[in-house]
């Protein structure tokens, strides 16, 4: 019987290492090339705080553009604010070539002086309640007083190489009523032109009170408002010296006994001559017309035109009568009187 052999020695067993291995895929033709845990980890917090980022900076971007819109609009309304600001407070001063420098008078009218502005009541209580820009133009209400009266206007402005201008300017034209063809009618000393081509601005004015050798000139006090829809008024009265009315009163009634004595005129022989009344009928450098109404008896009354003509210091240098009734321009040298 065959001896018994030993078993040749088992190898040793290595310890297997503690880390386990990724599992493979359970599809057949799938790749094993996988991420570790951490790289994968943090591509997805990459991932997501640069979707927030993008979030919050996608919603900035249109508050921001509205804010700076705003912050545009609201400078451009302050700088137009201040332009008529400016404007109105040129006129409250006084100052009518400063007024006009910032908003030109119309092409038809004539220049307004300091002067002038100066002398009226100056407008008060000015406001810039409200102001609209839309792009390059716009419309600014204001408001002021003249005098009790309270006045709203909207005015119209541009843009002009970055700045704005006033376009509608407050100056009004003004004609004296009842004026006829009188000259030398002024206020603040400067001479109102006929025809309306005459503009004051806004405030309380009076035609100035100028004594001649033949007639004083004088005007009731009126209101420029500014608003070219409301009337403008600048009554002006004439009145005639007392030196000269006295005589053109006598030369009237002399003419006026001539005719009633020959009946060449309709005053009846009979009728009473009570008294005369002269008045400014019209005017210019070179002479004075005026009505002189006679009064006849207790009810009628006739007129008589008397014409004189006045010298280079305007004084009456000759008289010109016509008869009673007779509104023709006098070419008849009146009668003497003493």
């Amino acid at each position: 019987m065959p001896a018994e052999v030993d078993a040749p020695p088992r190898p040793e067993q290595r310890p297997q290492p503690t880390t386990e291995r990724p599992q493979h895929t359970a599809e057949p033709d799938a790749s094993d090339a996988l991420e570790s845990p951490r790289r994968a980890g943090l591509s997805w917090r990459h991932v997501l705080i640069g979707a927030v980022v993008g979030a919050i900076v996608g919603a900035a971007i249109p508050g921001g553009i509205q804010v700076a819109e705003r912050a545009a609009a609201t400078a451009d309304e302050t700088s137009l604010r201040t332009a008529v600001t400016e404007y109105l407070t040129a006129i409250a001063d006084g100052g009518a070539v400063e007024a006009t420098r910032l908003v030109p008078l119309p092409s038809e009218a004539g220049d307004v002086t300091d002067a002038m502005l100066a002398s009226a009541e100056a407008i008060d209580e000015i406001s810039v309640p409200f102001v609209q820009v839309d792009g390059d133009v716009g419309a600014v209400e204001v408001r002021y007083s003249v005098g009790a009266v309270e006045v709203q206007r909207t005015l119209d402005a541009e843009r002009v190489a970055g700045a704005w201008w006033v376009t509608t300017s407050l100056a009004e034209p003004v004609e004296p009523t009842y004026w006829g063809n009188m000259t030398d009618v002024t206020i603040g000393g400067t001479a109102l032109v006929p025809g309306g081509s005459t503009y004051l601005y806004p405030g309380l004015y009076e035609i100035d009170e100028v004594d001649g050798p033949i007639m004083r000139v004088r005007g009731e006090r009126f209101a420029v408002d500014g608003d070219p829809g409301s009337p403008t008024e600048a009554i002006v009265q004439a009145e005639v010296m007392p030196d000269v009315a006295r005589t053109a009163a006598e030369v009237a009634q002399v003419v006026a006994r001539m005719c009633q004595a020959a009946q060449t005129c309709p005053i009846p022989p009979e009728a009473e001559l009570l008294g005369a009344e002269a008045y400014v009928w019209a005017s210019s450098p070179e002479e004075v017309e005026l009505s002189v109404q006679l009064q006849i008896d207790e009810t009628q009354w006739q007129e008589v035109r008397v014409r004189i003509e006045t010298d280079q210091q305007g004084r009456p240098s000759a008289w010109f009568c016509g008869q009673p009734g007779a509104y023709a321009t006098p070419v008849d040298p009146c009668p003497a009187v003493e």
